[in-house]
């Protein structure tokens, strides 16, 4: 069987395929056979193919594809820009580093983006040079012309850096080479980095060695301090002049101190045998110093938490200490008893040096 004819792949019009039944079946076979005429094969083409563009989109489509670069050349093109120039770490900068548009060029064909430019781009519209003062590339090419410098250079260099930090010194320190160090605060000591009610506290509730834990407990409880509500003032049990009662939140420390200094005994009463005669032992108050004081506030604010219902031990002391700044706390009692003891003990101050000189004179 002889193979079949495919009338879209032959290179030339078949002449003949059938016998025309009419004149315009006639002429259109007759056109198929002149290929050479572009007007009547592009009416052929038209009919033959099934898309809807026009004979002049078809042929800018035609006119592209051969106007574009095969994919190997692209390719080459496209890597001889990006390995022109190479970063630090091997990776390829983009081509818009040396083939991008400066700044002064942009601004200087737009009048009116100069007024609304920065101050330092109109500086440099305004200043006649040749090269951008403000590109990477251009401080390269200024640090590679320099070179190396010469040993001799060097060495005047350095002799001048020498000599303009020894006149600041002496202008500044006179008698000594390098300025004196800095004297360390307070805050960065190490023995003294935290205040001293803060550290005082603190040992005072640490049980069996463990500072790590009283620590803790002393952090929960600043915080507790920090987030309660500001304390009501009891007009007859006041607080030591300080911070308004709104604003003793905002400081934990200072109200801690103050609520310790507010409760802290002047005086502690100190029980001697014999002084008036017999067996019988007498009160004498004496002056107590400043961490004396303090110490004894913040074992009775322990001892009086302990009393409390709270389930952790840093949670009741806390409520102890809001408790002591409203009034509402048994220390205020004790240290009102100490008080009264110690004034009505008052005669005795003097009698035990009496005693000792009397015994003294005796021998």
């Amino acid at each position: 069987m002889p193979p079949r004819l495919n009338l879209f792949a032959a290179r030339s019009a078949v002449p003949v395929v059938r016998q025309p039944t009419s004149a315009s079946a006639a002429q259109r076979y007759a056109a198929l056979s002149r290929p050479c005429q572009r007007s009547s094969v592009q009416s052929v083409q038209r009919r033959w193919t099934s898309s809807d563009k026009s004979t002049k989109e078809l042929a800018e489509e035609q006119r592209k594809a051969e106007s574009m670069p095969h994919v190997s050349e692209e390719a080459a093109e496209i890597n001889n820009i990006m390995n022109k120039e190479k970063r630090c770490d091997g990776t390829p900068s983009s081509p818009e580093l040396e083939q991008g548009t400066p700044v002064s060029e942009i601004l200087s064909r737009d009048k009116e983006a100069q007024k609304h430019a920065p101050k330092v781009f109109q500086n440099q519209m305004k200043k006649p040079s040749g090269s951008r003062s403000f590109s990477t590339s251009a401080r390269n090419q200024l640090e590679e012309n320099k070179g190396p410098m010469s040993d001799a250079e060097n060495a005047a260099l350095i002799e001048t850096m020498i000599g303009q930090i020894t006149e600041e010194t002496q202008e500044l320190m006179p008698g000594l080479k390098y300025p004196a160090p800095a004297s360390i605060p307070k805050t960065e000591h190490l023995r003294r980095r935290y205040s001293p009610v803060i550290e005082q506290f603190t040992k005072n509730i640490m049980r069996d060695g463990k500072l790590a834990k009283a620590q803790k407990d002393m952090s929960i409880i600043l915080d507790i301090l920090r987030s309660a509500p500001p304390p009501k003032i009891n007009p007859k049990r006041p607080l030591l002049p300080g911070p308004a009662a709104p604003q003793l939140p905002l400081n934990p420390v200072a109200y801690l101190t103050l609520i310790v200094d507010s409760v802290a005994p002047l005086i502690k009463l100190l029980h001697a045998r014999g002084i008036a005669g017999g067996g019988q032992a007498t009160q004498i108050p004496l002056a107590l110093a400043e961490k004396q004081r303090r110490r004894a506030a913040i074992g009775w604010i322990i001892d009086s938490s302990a009393k409390r219902k709270d389930a952790k031990f840093a949670h009741r002391v806390a409520n102890e200490l809001i408790a002591v700044a409203e009034g509402r706390s048994g220390v205020w009692e004790k240290r009102d008893g100490v008080h009264k003891l110690g004034i009505a003990a008052r005669v005795n101050i003097g009698a035990q040096s009496q005693k000792k000189k009397a015994m003294s004179m005796a021998y």
